[in-house]
């Protein structure tokens, strides 16, 4: 258990030396009380941490510690966790000591929070707020907090929205320099990482980007550049890091200045040396737009004005020896400070990559060994005067390493650099025909890494600079051309899979995995172009149709689309209908609608070819939805998709058919035509997602019923599916539709906790619901009597609206009530 004193500076300031020195006597005098059943391990300035047999006296010590300072000057906030930690006596240390410091680091003045761990211990005894999981500043896996009490706190201090990679070791030194970088990222627009490969710019610029998150509420969004070839890709790269999708008629830079202006916002974008000098102007744009601050590593500045440049040196001496030691504990080798050590060191420049892999030989060799072999190939192979001394080192090191491979390590080695954004051991055994043995022995040598990807997967990769060499090696042994034939045919392969789990599975279960493999993809596209393969673009290209649309990446998917098509000469039927249709979403979610409906009908009769195809239902689908939903041709295009699809028994188009007819069942007012529908669905719903978007919309009919309490319920139904999977898009429409049961009730706080869960929509005209969000902001600032924030809220609703060229749908209809009551007077 750790404490600290919330805002301790303000706190002199406010009471002077004297009642301050005696407020924390008595603060330091009720805290040792409280705790006397544990063991004070450390106490420095205002802070306390405490170890305890039991997480029951934990809790019992805090809440004794809390109710004694209530009503005086200090509030302490807590931090507790349950772990075995290692002994360094009279101390402990390990990383649940730190997870614990974390863990009290994230609270508030009076208030005490647990780790998932802890809360598990005395969940039966004790009341405790379940604050869901939060990323902590050690950036490690998101973990759940609990609240000890009911008390109500502003959300914790911890990696709100954040991308950042979870690495699998500890940081380590360098605490001056991850200040300053942290505090430059906050008063500079730019910060340019810079030096040669293997000096930790990356882990830096992570280690940084955590610390100063606390600053960017609108979150933290990492972006790798190295898998990216094409610097044309980069923009749209970056769009589909922070949500914003291509508006028909506008640049992408243009539109992604409009959504990013204002938010408060770190990008940090890395490895972009090789897209230079392209790559500065679209950087450029992102420093010009007035909110976001931008983060690089390269090894090369971007020699753009107002650039704050940050050399990235090597570890000094003592960080370096330290490094060496403690990456060498991690493989069961107990080192100390010998001399052999302090100059292996040295002779390796004090670079981390290359003090990584050297320590990663400790179980072959031992420091003098490592020193005599390492120092003879250093000298060998370092380059000539005028390359980078520390990049010579460097690429000795890897060398050094790479030499010490047996044959089939080599092999896999080589062959796993065709991967650009790394792969699961499954993907490394289909393309380099690798078994797990070989890629733990490239673990242990520190040749490769592993990490969670965003689908929480185990992921392996290389640092790019390893990629590099791996890579250069592949393209002199002869090999190179089959290992990136069988990475082309994996992604033929990933794309077919994903065209049949998307529709099962849902975009939640699909887009981080597609995320985790975008770059892979991409590179499989490059080369089925480069090797005439077109066939096979196509086929990646329009079976990951609905994923680019669902990952906001429309100009990448219609770029290889298009492409594609324009490559095939006679492509087959039915894949050429499933272009066009690909096509025809991204244009209706650009908001272009007579494109979109020219090519869903032009799609049509290709899809039908060979007979029914679920497709074919979706296409019959999606056309209904575009033309006047009220019309007769949209009733007689459900009705044929509905009879195709349970002629198909393909419950997952079926169901979305369904909800489409009973959206026009409410519309309209045949509420128990909806109700008949929306059951349907629900009794045999295809998954978390669906069910969840039925009772949405069954929610909706209730309200129609002037039924609330039976909607609440109904939406209490949908909340709970929100662990599974549940898209993004859908869990909005449910907070959404909850919102306007609570503004009908005249509930304004309750609406505003719906509201506040709903991550920032981007204004985009792909989606209405950004408009109902504006809506409800207006109905909600009309009732705090707020009339011209109300107002500004209905014109951008009313803009909206005008963009979207449709008819409000139903929910947005309700709002727009609440909210002329509201100004009307009328509201409760």
């Amino acid at each position: 258990m750790f404490t600290d004193i919330e805002g301790s500076t303000r706190l002199l300031q406010e009471l002077g030396q004297d009642a301050y020195r005696d407020a924390l006597a008595r603060h330091r005098e009720v805290v040792r009380a409280a705790f006397d059943a544990g063991y004070e391990v450390d106490f420095e300035g205002d802070a306390f941490f405490y170890a305890f047999a039991s997480a029951q006296a934990a809790v019992a010590a805090v809440e004794g510690a809390l109710r004694g300072l209530e009503g005086g000057p200090i509030r302490i906030r807590v931090g507790l966790h349950t772990g075995e930690p290692g002994l360094d006596p009279p101390k402990y240390v390990g990383m649940d000591v730190h997870r614990a410091a974390r863990i009290m680091a994230a609270g508030h003045g009076g208030q005490a929070l647990l780790s998932d761990q802890t809360a598990r211990l005395v969940q039966d005894t004790v009341a405790l707020r379940d604050l869901g999981e939060h990323r902590l500043k050690d950036l490690s896996a998101p973990q759940r907090l609990w609240q000890l009490g009911e008390s109500e706190f502003p959300p914790p201090k911890t990696l709100y929205r954040s991308n950042l990679p979870v690495p699998a070791t500890e940081f380590l030194g360098r605490e001056r320099e991850v200040a300053e970088v942290a505090g430059s990222v906050i008063a500079e627009r730019l910060v340019t990482l810079t030096g040669p490969g293997g000096t930790g710019k990356t882990r830096l610029a992570i280690q940084a980007a955590g610390e100063a998150a606390e600053a960017f509420p609108d979150g933290v969004r990492w972006l790798a550049l190295a898998p990216i070839a094409d610097p044309s890709l980069a923009l749209s790269a970056v769009a589909g890091a922070v949500e914003v999708s291509e508006q028909p008629g506008h640049p992408l830079g243009e539109t992604l200045n409009a959504a990013l202006a204002g938010k408060h916002m770190l990008l940090v974008l890395d490895n972009a040396e090789h897209l230079l000098p392209e790559v500065a102007q679209d950087i450029a744009m992102l420093r010009d737009t007035n909110g976001p601050r931008i983060l690089v590593t390269s090894r090369e500045r971007l020699q753009l004005a107002g650039e704050r440049v940050v050399p990235v040196a090597a570890l000094d001496d003592n960080e370096a020896i330290a490094l060496f030691v403690e990456r060498a504990a991690g493989l069961g080798v107990t080192l100390d400070r010998s001399s052999e050590v302090v100059a292996l060191c040295a002779r390796l420049d004090n670079l981390p990559l290359a003090i990584e892999l050297a320590a990663a030989r400790t179980t072959l060799f031992s420091p003098p060994k490592l020193l005599e072999r390492l120092a003879d190939r250093l000298d060998l192979l370092k380059g000539g005067r005028d390359a980078d001394p520390r990049q010579q080192t460097l690429n000795a090191t890897i060398d050094w390493s790479f030499e010490l491979l047996d044959a089939e390590e080599r092999r896999v080695f080589q062959e796993l650099s065709v991967f650009r954004g790394g792969c699961t051991i499954e993907a490394a055994a289909d393309v380099c025909v690798a078994d797990p043995e070989t890629i733990q022995s490239l673990l242990d040598k520190s040749l490769m890494r592993k990490r969670l990807d965003e689908a929480g997967s185990d992921r392996y990769w290389m640092l790019e600079t390893i990629r590099e060499f791996a890579g250069k090696r592949l393209q002199g042994s002869g090999d190179a051309q089959s290992a990136e034939d069988r990475l082309l045919q994996w992604a033929v392969d990933f794309a077919a899979e994903a065209e049949t789990g998307w529709r099962l599975e849902s975009d939640s279960a699909w887009l981080p995995r597609f995320a985790a493999e975008l770059s892979n993809v991409r590179q499989a596209l490059r080369l089925a172009f480069e090797r005439n393969r077109a066939q096979d673009a196509l086929a990646i290209a329009t079976d990951l149709g609905w994923l680019w649309q669902s990952a906001l990446l429309y100009r990448e998917g219609i770029e290889w689309t298009e492409r594609a098509l324009e490559a095939v000469p006679e492509p087959d039927t039915r894949r050429q209908g499933m272009a066009l249709l690909s096509l025809a979403t991204f244009a209706s979610d650009q908001g272009d609608r007579d494109r979109s409906e020219e090519l869903m009908r032009r799609s049509l009769p290709l899809l039908a070819a060979g007979g029914p195809h679920h497709d074919h239902v979706y296409a019959l689908h999606l056309l209904a939805l575009t033309v006047d939903p009220a019309s007769d041709e949209a009733q007689a295009l459900l009705q044929e998709a509905e009879r195709e699809a349970r002629a198909l028994d393909d419950r997952v188009v079926l169901n979305r058919v369904l909800h489409a007819r009973a959206a026009h069942a409410a519309r309209v007012g045949e509420l128990q035509k909806a109700r008949a529908l929306l059951d349907e669905s629900l009794e045999h719903g295809a998954g978390d997602d669906d069910r969840a978007y039925a009772l949405t919309w069954l929610a909706i009919v209730e309200i129609e019923e002037n039924d609330l309490g039976r909607a609440r319920d109904v939406l209490a139904r949908a909340y709970g599916l929100a662990d599974g999977q549940v898209s993004e898009r859908t869990l909005t429409s449910v907070k959404l539709v909850a919102a306007q049961v609570e503004l009908l009730l005249g509930n304004a706080s309750e609406a505003a906790r719906h509201l506040t869960d709903i991550s920032d929509p981007i204004e985009t005209s792909a989606s209405y619901l950004v408009a109902v969000v504006r809506l409800c902001e207006a109905g909600l600032h009309r009732l705090r009597s707020d009339d011209s924030a109300a107002d500004n809220a209905w014109r951008q609703a009313e803009q909206l609206r005008t963009q979207l060229g449709f008819e409000w749908e139903l929910t947005d209809a309700i709002v727009a009530r609440q909210v002329v009551a509201a100004r009307d007077g009328t509201a409760s």
